[in-house]
């Protein structure tokens, strides 16, 4: 019973194959908020850029309707963030960073989803540097928190839905991965991944402290390819989830 309610998930979540997926994208960052910055370019800029390209794309498919937690230069509260992805309802949520290291060798993309295992000491702090905004600002709780007594029934459905969040992100960062196949996917506990009820992906684009890696971060070609190949993933993510549903309901 428990497997066949779980193959049941994505038809609730999305009823019919021509239903439009919700995509809420993430540009990090923002106003007083500039994430990381180097070489003149600015993270909240640069995530920007991307997550404006990657609506556009979304946009001219009637396979998906986009919504983004920033559409300019403003701070936007890490909470605010997760409840306009549960006020749209969304299906996958895509948060867009860049990252920095001590170290100018290191590069790459990275991929994190929703923490179930602990992570190692580099994540946690990459982690703990993203959300110092939301523990300035004083928020505390968990968004998933729920009864202690629960009826079975409820308690099945809630850990199906854990489940499906989470393989569900796990499959959005392996369908991402297929065009980086360097890129490492880990898991850390970043707030917008955590706190949110959908499916979620953080994605590191690069390193801006890495000079060449940076050098290709500020072109718009680049920023483009980058924005590309989220949307494949996406698309894929939609199709892996039609034939889930299609499963389902025969």
């Amino acid at each position: 019973m428990r497997k066949k309610l779980f193959y049941l998930i994505p038809a609730l979540l999305l009823s019919l194959p021509c239903v439009a997926l919700q995509v809420m994208v993430d540009p990090g960052h923002g106003g007083i908020d500039s994430g990381t910055t180097h070489l003149g370019v600015q993270e909240k800029d640069l995530v920007l850029n991307v997550a404006e390209y990657l609506r556009r794309l979304l946009m001219d498919n009637p396979q998906f309707s986009v919504h983004m937690t920033r559409d300019r230069d403003q701070h936007v509260s890490l909470s605010e963030r997760v409840k306009k992805a549960e006020r749209a309802q969304s299906d996958l949520f895509i948060s867009l960073h860049a990252n920095s290291n001590p170290s100018a060798r290191v590069q790459g993309t990275e991929f994190y989803f929703q923490n179930s295992l602990p992570p190692d000491e580099e994540t946690l702090l990459l982690a703990e540097q993203e959300n110092q905004q939301e523990s300035a600002s004083g928020v505390t709780g968990a968004a998933n928190a729920v009864p202690s007594k629960k009826g079975d029934i409820r308690a099945i459905l809630e850990d199906l839905h854990r489940q499906y969040r989470a393989q569900g992100s796990l499959k959005m960062s392996q369908l991402l991965a297929r065009d980086w196949p360097k890129a490492a996917i880990k898991q850390a506990p970043f707030y917008v991944v955590s706190k949110t009820s959908m499916p979620s992906v953080l994605i590191e684009v690069g390193f801006l402290t890495h000079p060449e890696e940076a050098q290709k971060l500020k072109s718009v070609k680049y920023q483009q390819e980058l924005a590309q190949k989220i949307y494949k993933a996406v698309t894929q993510y939609k199709e892996m989830m039609d034939n889930l549903e299609g499963q389902a309901l025969q």
